[in-house]
């Protein structure tokens, strides 16, 4: 899938990105996920009702938090801040605000000090569009293995959050195992070769 040009970019989420000085680099990450995110939903869309533009403006617009936080704990919440005010659809907004790693409980916000709610993502299209940000760093995709990597990273720099690691760890696999079962098949093991066929 060839990358989009500003000309390919939905007008509203343009004029989002533009009004909130989002930075380039996060948009490029925003349109990589995006990339991931429907190649996924290809193959979920064989067997699911699913809203692809939904997940194409919620990849899109799913870090636009980062404009006004450089909290990683607070940006998807910011997001949902944001696109709730500027009226996206609540379908929208739950897309960005659940799709912080593989989503936190009531329960693991609270002990961050976030808002106490559920972060957790639980429509398809929710669930495809975290999915798709794991397997992104950056601008570049990488392999779920590679995201796991990243995330015991984390747990050596920062051994306080062993407990989010782990939890974050096991919701991934989970949600990577639910993914290839609605695409009877395992294609979400093996972004790297079986995504771009």
């Amino acid at each position: 899938m060839e990358t989009l040009n500003k000309t390919d970019i939905p007008a509203d989420v343009f004029k989002i990105w533009e009004k909130y000085s989002l930075k380039e680099n996060i948009r490029k990450h925003c349109i990589k996920v995006m990339e991931v995110a429907l190649k996924i939903a290809q193959h979920v869309k064989v067997n699911k009702e699913i809203d692809i533009e939904a997940i194409k403006i919620g990849a899109l617009l799913h870090d636009i938090g980062w404009a006004v936080t450089n909290n990683p704990f607070e940006h998807f919440i910011e997001g949902a801040k944001i696109l709730e005010k500027e009226g996206f659809s609540e379908k929208i907004v739950l897309i960005v605000e659940r799709h912080f790693g593989s989503g936190l409980s009531k329960e693991e916000a609270r002990k961050l000090g976030l808002p106490e709610r559920n972060y957790l993502p639980l429509s398809l299209e929710e669930k495809i569009v975290c999915y798709a940000d794991n397997l992104v760093e950056g601008n570049k995709e990488r392999s779920f293995e590679q995201y796991l990597n990243w995330l015991s990273k984390i747990e050596e720099k920062s051994p306080e959050l062993k407990w989010l690691v782990e939890k974050t760890e096991e919701r991934a696999k989970r949600l990577r195992d639910e993914l290839d079962y609605n695409f009877k098949t395992t294609f979400c093991r093996y972004p790297k070769s079986a995504i771009d066929f």
